[in-house]
């Protein structure tokens, strides 16, 4: 039986008094991909910081088996930089020297032709999907993002869904944050219903049935 890429076992967390969310368990095989969705203020961003290891759970344990991918919520990139040098700059961090890699991740991202280009001028979603590359660049077994569709046109969001899909058919653990959830489905494999502070699921999605993954939100919602 494959083991998880990334298990957090009974984790809470809390600032000060506040409860974020408590006893939450998650785990996440290769090639799985998990979307979590929740209202605003819910703890879907501090949860993923959590996985990431960028906080430490107040309880509880987390797991990883290989390397974290992560895009946040701000893009973290260099205005001053060019999408190349941004990438490049990224790689050589991670002690990669491999200028084919930046090429091809560029093209994946659909931003080979502004590669050259400072990302002072890129727009919102062009920025996103180079935080995305950015992400991509040590190839990590394990990728959380945190609302990877934002700001994102629909081919700029097709762009996305598909590299998620390829990287999922190539073993990688995926688990992404979204209010995008009828996009997500498109090529999630589970969902998870983060609210009043527990964790409902993950369960098993049907792609074909958006509708389903609306209603059980709503439903949630009503008796939180």
């Amino acid at each position: 039986m494959t083991e998880p890429l990334l298990d957090a076992r009974e984790v809470s967390r809390r600032f000060g008094y506040r409860q974020i969310f408590r006893r939450i368990s998650l785990s996440i095989k290769p090639g799985e991909v998990v979307a979590l969705i929740g209202p605003n203020g819910a703890g879907k961003t501090t949860l993923l910081r959590v996985m990431a290891g960028l906080l430490k759970p107040t309880e509880g344990t987390v797991d990883r088996r290989g390397t974290i991918g992560l895009v946040a919520h701000h893009s973290m990139g260099y205005d001053a930089l060019t999408a190349r040098e941004n990438l490049a700059f990224a790689a050589r961090l991670w002690g990669i020297d491999q200028p084919g890699r930046i090429d091809g991740l560029l093209d994946q991202v659909g931003l080979s032709k502004w590669g050259e280009e400072r990302t002072a001028i890129f727009s919102r979603g062009m920025t996103q999907r180079l935080a995305i590359a950015r992400a991509l660049v040590h190839d990590p077994e394990i990728l959380l993002l945190d609302e990877p569709l934002n700001s994102l046109d629909e081919p700029g969001a097709q762009v996305v869904l598909e590299l998620i899909e390829e990287l999922a058919g190539r073993g990688r653990a995926i688990a992404l944050v979204t209010h995008q959830f009828e996009r997500i489905v498109r090529v999630a494999t589970s969902v998870a219903y983060l609210v009043g502070g527990t964790l409902v699921g993950p369960e098993l999605v049907d792609r074909r049935a958006p509708e389903a993954v609306s209603a059980k939100y709503r439903r949630l919602l009503a008796g939180a």
